[in-house]
C-alpha cells in the first residue's frame, strides 16, 4: 500500500504537470509545438522511452509524423517512424499494448486522435514497463486533448487560408469589377469613336459630293455647311477665314446665319504664338467647346457665348494641310448634352476637306483666267503668224519672180552667148562652168525661198523629198526619208516645217562632214513631229551660241516656238548632229 501510494503520488504530480502542459499545448501557435510538448508530457506521465504523433490528411494518407525519444542519444531512423506507425494504426485501440515492431523496446500503446468524430492521427509511446489504468487514461485524455488542440490549429489554419482566399477573392473581384468597368469604357469609347468615324466619313463624303458640282463658291460653301450641320446636330455652321492682315471674319451664306447673327460680329485678331482662344484655335489646333449649361458666369467660354449670343458652340481650325485657312465654327447644338468630342472630329475632318477643295477650287479659278489669257495670247500668236507668214510669203514671191525673171534669164542669155564661142579656149569652159554652179545656187536659192509644189496638193511630201534629192545632189551625201503627212494643214504649217527640215539640212551641207542623212517627219501629238540626224562631226551643243556659221540652229528654235511648238539640238564631238522639232496643228 505504501508503494502504491507513493506510485500515486507520482502520478498526482504528472498530472499536475500534464494539467501545466496541456495549458501549453492549448497556447500552442503551431502543430509542431502542440506536437513536441504532447510528446514529452507523454514521456513524463508513462516513463518511456520514445513517443510519436502521427497525422493524416483528409484523405486518410500519412501527412506528417513526430517523434521524441527520453534519451536524446538514442535516435529513431526514418524506416522505424513508418513501422511505429504502421503498428499504430493496427491497434490504435487503447485497451492493450501490442507487440513492440522494434527490437529493444518493449511494449507499446498507440492512441487514435479523434476530433469532431473525425480520425486526424496516432498519438503513442513505447519502451516502457506494464502501463497502469491511471497511466492509459491519462495517455487518452491527453490524446483528446492534443487532438483538440491540432483541430483547433487545423480549423484556424483553414480559417486563415479561407480569409485569405476570401481577400483575395475580395481583391480579384476588385479587379474584375474595375477590369469590367475599363471594358465598358473602352466599349464605349469604341463604340464613340466608331460612330466619329462614321460621321467623319459622311463629312468627307459630303465634301466631296459638293465639289463634284462644279458649282460656284456660294453653292459649294451653303451646301457644304447644311451638310456638317446635319452631321452634327447644329442650328448654324460658319466658316471664319483667316485674312491676311491676321484677322477672322466670317464667311457669308453660311446654313442657319442670317444678317442679324453677321452684324453681331465683328473681325477676331489671330496671331501666331498668342495667348487669347481664337489665336490658339486657329494656330495651336485647340478645340474649343462651351456652353450655357456648364460655363460659369465670367469665363471666357461664356465671354465668346455671350458675344455670339448662342447657348453652346464648337470650333475647330480650318486647314490645308499645314496651310492655316481658319476655323470652322457650329452653334446651337440640338442635343441636350450639347456638342461633344466626336463632333469636333467631324468639324475636323470637314475643315480639313473642305481646305483641300477650296484651294483646289481656287487653283480652278486661277487656271480658268490663266487658260483664258493663254488662249487670247494664243490666238494673238497664231495671228501674228498668219500675218508674218503672209507677209514673208509675199516678199518671197516678189524676190523669187524678180530671180526668176532677172538673174536666172541673164544666166540663160550668157549661156547661150558663151555656146557660140570656141569650146577650146580653157578660159571658156571655166566661165561655163562657173555659169553652172551660179545658175545652180540660184536655183536652189529660189527652191528654198518659194518651192514650187509647196501650195499644190498633195505637194507637202513632194517639197520635202526634193530637198534632200537637191542635198544629195549638190554633195552626195546619202539620205533615207520617211514621211506621213497629211496634205490639209494650212500653209503657214506647211512653210514652217518645210524651212525647219531645209534649215538643218543646210547645217548638215555646210558644216557636219556627214556621209548619211536621216529625215523622219511624221504627224503625232496633234502636231507635226520631225527629226533630222546625221553621222557627221557633232559639236558641243553649249558652245553653239559662240560658233560661227551657226546662226540657223538659233533660227530652228526660235521659229518652232513662235509656232507654238519646240525644238531640241542634240550633239557630240563625233557622235553626229539630231535636230527634232514639232509644230502643233491649228485648232
Amino acid at each position: 500500500m505504501d508503494t502504491a501510494g507513493q506510485s500515486e503520488t507520482g502520478l498526482w504530480d504528472r498530472l499536475e504537470a500534464f494539467q501545466s502542459i496541456s495549458a501549453d499545448i492549448a497556447g500552442a501557435g503551431d502543430l509542431s509545438r502542440v506536437a513536441d510538448h504532447a510528446m514529452q508530457l507523454a514521456l513524463e506521465l508513462t516513463g518511456t522511452s520514445v513517443a510519436f504523433i502521427g497525422l493524416v490528411d483528409d484523405s486518410g494518407k500519412r501527412h506528417q509524423v513526430f517523434t521524441r525519444s527520453a534519451d536524446p542519444s538514442r535516435s529513431i531512423s526514418g524506416d522505424d517512424i513508418e513501422r511505429l506507425f504502421a503498428a499504430a494504426t493496427d491497434n490504435s485501440s487503447p485497451s492493450g499494448a501490442a507487440r513492440m515492431p522494434l527490437p529493444g523496446l518493449s511494449s507499446y500503446v498507440g492512441l487514435a486522435l479523434i476530433a469532431g468524430g473525425k480520425f486526424i492521427g496516432i498519438m503513442g509511446v513505447a519502451g516502457g514497463g506494464v502501463y497502469t489504468v491511471v497511466q492509459r487514461r491519462a495517455l487518452a485524455i491527453l490524446a483528446n486533448q492534443v487532438a483538440a488542440a491540432m483541430e483547433i490549429l487545423r480549423l484556424q489554419q483553414r480559417r486563415q487560408e479561407l480569409v485569405e482566399a476570401l481577400v483575395n477573392m475580395r481583391a480579384d473581384l476588385d479587379r474584375s469589377e474595375k477590369q469590367r468597368v475599363l471594358n465598358e469604357e473602352r466599349a464605349k469609347a469604341a463604340l464613340k469613336i466608331e460612330r466619329a468615324r462614321e460621321l467623319a466619313v459622311k463629312a468627307l463624303f459630303a465634301v466631296s459630293t459638293h465639289a463634284r458640282t462644279g458649282a460656284d463658291f456660294a453653292s459649294f460653301y451653303r451646301g457644304l455647311t447644311e451638310s456638317v450641320a446635319e452631321l452634327v446636330g447644329a442650328g448654324k455652321v460658319l466658316f471664319w477665314q483667316l485674312n491676311s492682315n491676321r484677322t477672322l471674319t466670317p464667311i457669308a451664306g453660311a446654313f442657319g446665319i442670317d444678317d442679324v447673327f453677321l452684324a453681331r460680329l465683328y473681325p477676331a485678331p489671330a496671331e501666331p504664338f498668342g495667348g487669347d482662344l481664337t489665336s490658339q484655335v486657329v494656330y495651336e489646333d485647340l478645340v474649343f467647346r462651351a456652353s450655357t449649361t456648364d460655363s460659369k458666369d465670367g469665363s471666357p467660354g461664356r465671354a465668346v457665348l455671350d458675344v455670339l449670343g448662342v447657348s453652346s458652340a464648337i470650333s475647330v481650325p480650318w486647314r490645308a494641310g499645314e496651310h492655316r485657312l481658319g476655323v470652322v465654327a457650329a452653334y446651337e447644338s440640338r442635343k441636350r448634352e450639347g456638342f461633344s468630342m466626336e463632333d469636333a472630329w467631324v468639324l475636323q475632318m470637314a475643315g480639313l476637306a473642305a481646305g483641300l477643295v477650296w484651294q483646289l477650287k481656287l487653283a480652278e479659278s486661277d487656271l480658268t483666267t490663266t487658260i483664258d489669257r493663254l488662249q487670247k495670247v494664243d490666238a494673238a500668236r497664231q495671228l501674228l503668224l498668219k500675218n508674218m507668214t503672209t507677209a514673208v510669203d509675199k516678199a518671197r514671191r516678189r524676190f523669187a519672180d524678180e530671180l526668176h525673171d532677172d538673174a536666172l534669164q541673164k544666166l540663160t542669155a550668157a549661156e547661150i552667148h558663151l555656146q557660140r564661142v570656141d569650146d577650146t579656149d580653157p578660159a571658156v569652159g571655166d566661165a561655163r562652168r562657173l555659169l553652172d554652179q551660179a545658175e545652180l545656187a540660184l536655183r536652189k536659192l529660189l527652191f528654198e525661198v518659194r518651192p514650187p509644189a509647196l501650195e499644190v496638193p498633195g505637194g507637202f511630201e513632194e517639197t520635202i523629198r526634193d530637198r534632200v534629192t537637191m542635198m544629195h545632189t549638190m554633195t552626195g551625201i546619202d539620205a533615207e526619208t520617211e514621211l506621213s503627212l497629211p496634205d490639209d494643214h494650212p500653209y503657214e504649217i506647211k512653210s514652217i516645217v518645210f524651212r525647219q527640215v531645209s534649215e538643218a539640212l543646210t547645217n548638215v551641207e555646210k558644216h557636219a562632214a556627214a556621209s548619211r542623212v536621216m529625215v523622219i517627219v511624221k504627224a503625232r501629238d496633234g502636231g507635226i513631229h520631225g527629226e533630222i540626224s546625221d553621222d557627221g562631226r557633232g559639236f558641243v551643243v553649249g558652245d553653239r551660241d559662240h560658233l560661227p556659221g551657226h546662226l540657223g540652229l538659233l533660227a530652228l528654235r526660235e521659229r518652232a516656238l513662235l509656232a507654238g511648238g519646240w525644238c531640241e539640238v542634240t550633239s557630240e564631238p563625233g557622235n553626229g548632229t539630231r535636230v527634232e522639232f514639232w509644230v502643233p496643228s491649228p485648232p
